[in-house]
């Protein structure tokens, strides 16, 4: 099994590289934040073309996020527990008792205008213990849950090629960075982290400052496993070489391959 995830930062601006993705990769699970797409404007056609169901929570020109699977799957929620959101953030689908969830974490910087501003930051920290809440909600229920996204989170100083740049800011704060400890406390596996790599991996990468070419980047992307699971975590990493190709997202995809053996 191959699960990927994509922040496509467009899902029609990016269609012609998913595609090529689909195709080069064949992944079985893939989970794409701020599709920035509704259910009129979502490339359903495309998708099926190309082998794949799709299920989103879509929001026109912001956010959005979709779950794509070779095999059908069952859609059973497009909310976090206790959290009224009118946001698109948050999809979880069912195969049997295996749940693959797609999340986009809020990024949680003030306005422009208003840099004093911190309700957004409030918000994310709120988004992030609504989202512990309901994966617990489902391991009580004892689903397996496969989760992944763009989590908008620096969980260690290692993720960022100068920590002391985003130290004061939303993705790195302390308050953030517990929150999301939070999360990755309860019982799964980082895949992205969990395989050694000789270098550091970065996800994101930004468009100013020649950042990409600079290996200027940031790791925002994860996708968790069950504990269960981790003895059959193959693989995992960066698909780096699609931020290289034309009109890419500033994310690149991020991946992990599991044997057969942990099929639902």
């Amino acid at each position: 099994m191959q699960i990927i995830s994509w922040n496509v930062a467009s899902i029609r601006a990016r269609l012609p590289l998913l595609l090529h993705l689909l195709a080069e990769k064949q992944p079985d699970i893939v989970l794409l934040q701020e599709i920035k797409a509704t259910e009129n404007t979502f490339p359903f056609e495309a998708l099926k073309t190309a082998g794949y169901f799709a299920y989103i929570h879509g929001q026109k020109g912001f956010n959005g996020v979709a779950v794509l699977s070779k095999k059908p799957l069952e859609m059973i929620d497009l909310s976090l527990h206790d959290l009224a959101d009118e946001q698109a953030r948050f999809i979880a689908t069912r195969f049997e008792k295996t749940l693959f969830i797609c999340v986009y974490a809020p990024n949680g910087a003030p306005p422009m205008n208003n840099p004093a501003d911190n309700s957004r930051l409030l918000y994310k920290i709120s988004w992030y213990k609504s989202l512990k809440q309901t994966l617990e909600n489902y391991l009580n229920q004892g689903f397996s849950v496969v989760f992944g996204g763009d989590f908008n989170v620096i969980e260690s100083d290692e993720d960022v090629y100068d920590p002391e740049v985003f130290r004061f800011g939303p993705l790195m704060v302390p308050p953030v960075r517990n929150a999301f400890q939070q999360i990755t406390n309860l019982p799964f596996v980082n895949t992205i982290k969990a395989v050694p790599h000789p270098h550091p991996l970065y996800s994101y990468w930004d468009f100013q400052m020649l950042a990409f070419q600079r290996n200027l980047g940031i790791l925002l992307d994860f996708i968790f496993i069950p504990n269960a699971w981790k003895q059959n975590l193959v693989q995992s990493g960066v698909y780096r070489e699609y931020r290289k190709r034309e009109k890419p997202s500033d994310h690149a995809p991020v991946y992990c391959l599991l044997n057969d053996s942990s099929d639902s």
